[in-house]
């Protein structure tokens, strides 16, 4: 079986540490992004979903009134 040793070269070290530090950098932010309320996506997502939800709130009332209506 054949082993290899590491490369202790001072440039591979550091560039490694630099893409790890780039990795951490990019998942940091991505997830600051996507969690911002500034985000215009998710405002306009829950936007959207605020007013389904009214509207299915309204319906209910109106179905929960006519079967209301039905029984007297």
């Amino acid at each position: 079986m054949t082993f290899y040793d590491f490369p202790s070269s001072p440039i591979l070290i550091i560039s490694a540490l630099s893409i790890a530090v780039v990795i951490a950098v990019f998942v940091v932010s991505y997830q600051k992004y996507f969690n911002s309320p500034e985000n215009k996506e998710i405002a306009k997502k829950k936007k959207g979903l605020i007013k389904e939800k009214k509207e299915l709130n309204e319906r209910l009332e109106q179905i929960e009134q006519d079967l209301h209506n039905l029984g007297n």
